[in-house]
């Protein structure tokens, strides 16, 4: 198998609920729908190396153990040989640790499988690497792990199913347990193959109940044919294409099925199946009341209001017994020059067995603004010392979660990942609009806007749009303030995951206000990114019908605005108010992998720059010490860079990649 065609770059679920009023048309609706697009999977395959380093022939030792809160991405390469799973942090309900594999219905080139239809079809896979078990006659191989069908993503259609396979003699894959889904009854079948049996029947109070909840399977390895220092195992799904979807631009599948903490390991029994572990169970979340990212220009007068005064973790602890943990804080200036801050949260003894505990911890950090920078990247940790020593606990990797609290240009809700996908559809919303009030914390110009839009099937959502800001009225969008005309969506499903649309006119806000869209003549949803980990519905409306109602769905849609100096992508000048031009010189034009930078500044310590392309797509943005810069991610094309100084000067130039 050549595992580097394969990409994992496309999440796709159909699960479309219907909000209806009882006075309007039952064909128009607020809609929810799933993605088409992976940008982070997909933003992982192009940054690969070219150069992939072979694989290590040796096998795997035991103990083979993952719960997949190492990375997000691709799994573990020394554990897993294949890329068609998702490693996420955001799909599961409410997982054992940070992390879990997710199989959906997509190909490993990004497209839905070739023989999907409306009947089951082989889906995703995720093999192990070979795992030495040669251990004759050795009747205390267990393999253990937990899945949840559906979770925060698409519940799996009826009959889709999830198996697990032992490899014999290298080439032949033998089923040995299986776990059938039917949605109708709220039942998942769990079979074990040595003569198809039955073993367990899993019942659900609520469709949502079964979805929500992760079952523990242990299976042993016993039989002479697997015990070699050969051995492997996969897991796989069968999905089916939804029947109830006939609109394109909503029409999407994934069927997803969540894996965790798999366990292979000797010494077991078949009641081996406690961990002795305290992990976090939930990543730590951003230190800002209200959103994810503002304006670095904006801190010093949203700080008041916007910093909280303590930070929140959760944990868990797996174990039979009652466990001592220490709880440990750090606070990491990335880009400036205050370095770690470091706090405890001290020791919490006795955390009872099988519970979560969440631990809010005051906090008396400043963050060091500095107005005479434009952005600032901290990051967020905690980590975790457990009483257990390593050799009896060896999963260390689950001890720590971080987050990247992020001051830009922009104002930020969403988290940067989209679960789902959110429009108007349908008759009678031809011309419906969806608003998403901002609080600004400083009087400034509004220069552009962010979209995430999700890619849909046969590009269905390619119609021109509206794109609206409204004054606030009783805390609904109100008059409309500005409009700019003939918009249509640009999927990013490559480095970009949101498209930018710069304001022509200039558009000075304070206060509240309400950004958002208008569609043109088309019953098709737009389809933006919709992230269900932030609940901000109470700030989202729409209208099709003369009157703006509040969504029903909880999280939040992902529109971003732009604030302060002036976007020019397309003629890369610069704004007024930075009207000194900083001299360099950028070779060689055309570029390959190496971007070379002669900046004509002999006292220039570092500069900052921002590689974008003609739509306003931001590849990169960082600050550099060195006189070249690494563009071998980056693909064929024009693209601008602007570089600047900490004085503020700065000049775009246009360069050309070609390979």
């Amino acid at each position: 198998m050549n595992n580097s065609i394969f990409l994992k770059n496309l999440i796709l679920y159909i699960a479309i609920i219907f909000l209806i009023s009882g006075s309007i048309s039952l064909k128009a609706q607020e809609s929810l729908t799933g993605l088409q697009v992976n940008p982070k999977i997909k933003q992982l395959y192009l940054n690969k190396s070219k150069n992939k380093a072979a694989q290590e022939k040796s096998p795997v030792e035991l103990p083979f153990i993952d719960d997949f809160a190492k990375s997000i991405g691709y799994a573990d390469s020394s554990l897993w040989q294949d890329e068609y799973v998702f490693i996420n942090k955001t799909y599961a309900y409410n997982p054992l640790s940070i992390g879990v594999a997710t199989l959906d219905a997509i190909d490993g080139t990004g497209a839905i499988h070739s023989n999907a239809s409306s009947f089951a079809f082989g889906a995703d896979t995720l093999t192990s690497k070979p795992i030495n078990l040669n251990y004759p006659d050795d009747n205390t191989l267990f393999l253990s792990f937990y899945y949840q069908p559906g979770g925060l993503g698409d519940t799996p259609e009826i009959k889709d199913s999830l198996l697990l396979e032992f490899c014999h003699n290298d080439t032949i894959w033998n089923k040995k347990w299986s776990v059938v889904f039917n949605a109708n009854d709220s039942v998942l079948t769990e079979k074990h193959t040595y003569g198809d049996t039955t073993i367990k029947t899993i019942e659900g109070d609520t469709l949502t109940n079964l979805k929500q909840s992760f079952q523990q399977v242990i299976i042993p390895i016993n039989e002479n044919q697997y015990l070699n220092s050969s051995f492997q195992f996969r897991f796989r799904n069968y999905a089916s294409l939804s029947t109830s979807t006939s609109t394109e631009s909503k029409a999407s599948n994934a069927d997803h099925w969540h894996l965790d903490f798999v366990i292979l390991d000797k010494d077991r029994s078949i009641n081996d199946t406690i961990i002795k572990d305290v992990a976090f169970s939930e990543p730590i979340g951003s230190l800002l009341k209200t959103y994810e990212a503002l304006p670095w220009t904006h801190f010093s007068r949203a700080n008041a209001y916007e910093m909280e005064d303590s930070i929140s973790i959760t944990y868990r602890n797996l174990f039979s017994d009652s466990l001592n943990c220490e709880r440990e804080f750090e606070i990491e200036d990335i880009k400036g020059a205050t370095g770690t801050y470091s706090f405890t949260g001290g020791t919490w003894g006795d955390i009872p067995p099988f519970t979560s505990e969440t631990y809010e911890r005051s906090i008396d950090y400043i963050f060091p603004y500095d107005p005479s920078t434009d952005s600032a990247l901290f990051e967020i940790r905690s980590y975790l010392i457990t009483e257990t020593p390593p050799e009896l606990s060896p999963y260390r990797w689950n001890d720590t979660t971080r987050f990247l609290q992020k001051f830009y240009n922009y104002y930020a809700y969403d988290d940067g990942t989209a679960e789902n996908g959110y429009g108007i559809i349908g008759e009678g919303t031809e011309k419906a609009m969806v608003a998403m009030r901002f609080n600004t914390y400083k009087k400034d110009t509004l220069r552009g806007v962010q979209f995430f839009f999700n890619q849909t099937l046969n590009d269905a959502n390619q119609y021109t749009f509206k794109f609206h800001v409204w004054k606030e009225s009783d805390g609904k969008p109100g008059s409309i303030i500005y409009t700019q005309e003939g918009l249509k969506p640009q999927n990013e499903d490559e480095l970009n995951k949101f498209t930018t649309y710069v304001l022509d006119s200039v558009l000075i806000l304070e206060n509240s206000f309400f950004i958002g869209w208008q569609k043109e003549n088309t019953s098709q949803m737009l389809n933006v990114g919709f992230d269900v980990n932030r609940l901000n519905n109470n700030k989202l409306y729409y209208n099709f019908s003369g009157n703006w109602v509040r969504s029903q769905f909880d999280g939040t849609i992902m529109i971003r605005p732009i604030f302060g100096h002036e976007i020019n992508v397309s003629t890369g000048t610069t704004s007024p108010l930075e009207n000194q031009s900083l001299e360099y010189t950028i070779y060689p034009n055309p570029a390959n992998d190496i971007l070379n930078i002669n900046i004509n500044d002999q006292f220039i310590e570092n500069y900052r720059y921002t590689i974008f392309d003609i739509y306003g797509r931001v590849f990169k943005d960082e600050t550099n010490q060195q006189s070249s810069i690494d563009i071998s991610s980056l693909n064929t094309g024009v693209y601008f860079i602007r570089i600047a100084n900490s004085k503020g000067s700065n000049t775009t130039k246009k360069f050309i990649i070609v390979r």
